[in-house]
């Protein structure tokens, strides 16, 4: 393997990165603004607006290991913008900004040092598409990561710092820094984003990845052992000027196991496809049909105490009335859709481990007797 050059594997197929608002309860992202959520005459298609996008599978997926650590999955979704619900194809793209947006509403409920490991440790091969197979078909570790610079712009097309440095006999530095212009979102993100990164080392080489060292930038908390198990490094330091992660020779040098050179190539010539496609027609329209949109804010005024109808019709920019006729059209009453958001939203909190009493307050329920009772009117298992 080649020795990497510090420039080679750099993202240079980006756009320019607007200022990024710190206000959350703005308008979606910049794509769809919650005045505009739910107007009899506001489409149901929009476009994902210019400047730095990623993959709905890192939306998706950062949605998940969030809500894996806790966080309410549908409120996060509709404060985010919405759009990390959509379906699309290889295409479909989110504005950046909804990354941000996530990572301000997970860091506003918890103060854990570990946010960002922890939410990465919810990745799995495959959630990350075509990233993953070019990955998985590199011949070597070094290859394997010089392919997640070379090709970031498939997840992100964000000015973020995403290299290897070193090698060739030598330790190997990957630096993966991201640049929102959030100091507090690019900490907890890059910390994310390396640790994905080791993750999926350890998955394609098929043993444990354990690091020289990693820079965090992020201050020091008060105890931070717990991070430096997660990364299972011999050593770690904060404060840094980027978040890096260094690697021993022996570990760079790996073979993948799995690897087949024949599909990595065909795979690699895909990926400059993809990219090539995304700077030629950058903006794909995402749908957002109304009844998914009106169950996300159900399910966000539900975990903030405050459901009823008229709130309900009020964010939807509907009179009362007109939220019923809408309701009429769709064969289904205002108590149907709220028990069907209730039944859900109690399968997915039963499921994460939180305890029926949790559940009843986060659902709106009187106490967890009354919760039991709608559990057994829906036959579900309260074990879930």
């Amino acid at each position: 393997m080649q020795e990497a050059d510090p420039t080679s594997y750099r993202n240079t197929n980006v756009a320019p990165h607007p200022s990024v608002s710190p206000a959350i309860s703005e308008g979606c992202c910049g794509a769809l603004d919650i005045a505009d959520v739910g107007r009899p005459d506001a489409p149901v298609e929009r476009a994902v607006p210019e400047g730095p996008t990623a993959h709905l599978s890192v939306a998706r997926l950062l949605l998940a290991g969030l809500e894996g650590v806790g966080g309410d999955g549908a409120a996060l979704t509709y404060r985010a913008g919405g759009q990390v619900h959509m379906s699309g194809g290889d295409f479909t793209r989110v504005p950046t900004e909804c990354l941000s947006r996530l990572w301000r509403l997970g860091l506003n409920t918890t103060d854990d040092p570990c946010l960002g490991v922890k939410t990465a440790g919810h990745w799995r091969f495959g959630r990350l598409q075509l990233m993953d197979y070019l990955v998985g078909n590199a011949a070597t570790l070094a290859e394997a990561i010089g392919l997640m610079a070379q090709y970031s712009a498939l997840l992100n097309t964000a000015p973020n710092e995403v290299r290897l440095t070193g090698g060739a006999g030598t330790p190997g530095t990957v630096t993966y820094q991201i640049r929102s212009g959030d100091p507090a979102v690019d900490a907890v993100a890059s910390q994310y984003a390396l640790a994905a990164v080791l993750l999926r080392a350890s998955y394609v080489t098929g043993r444990e990845i354990r690091p020289l060292h990693v820079g965090l930038t992020s201050a020091a908390p008060p105890r931070h052992r717990e991070l430096a198990d997660r990364f299972s490094a011999r050593r770690i330091d904060f404060g840094a000027e980027t978040t890096t992660m260094t690697l021993t020779p022996a570990d760079l040098a790996l073979s993948l196991p799995d690897a087949d050179a024949q599909l990595g190539e065909v795979l690699r010539q895909h990926a400059a496809v993809m990219i090539a496609a995304q700077v030629s027609s950058p903006v794909q329209a995402v749908p957002w049909p109304w009844t998914d949109r009106l169950r996300q804010v159900i399910a966000a005024h539900l975990a903030d105490g405050g459901l009823s109808l008229p709130a309900v019709a009020r964010t939807l920019a509907l009179s009362p009335r007109s939220l019923q006729r809408r309701l009429a059209d769709e064969d289904t009453t205002w108590r149907d859709v709220v028990d069907r958001v209730r039944r859900d939203r109690a399968s997915t909190l039963l499921a994460q481990g939180l305890s029926r009493k949790q559940v009843a307050a986060r659902l709106g329920f009187g106490d967890a007797r009354a919760l039991r009772g709608a559990l057994h009117r829906w036959r579900t298992d309260p074990g879930l």
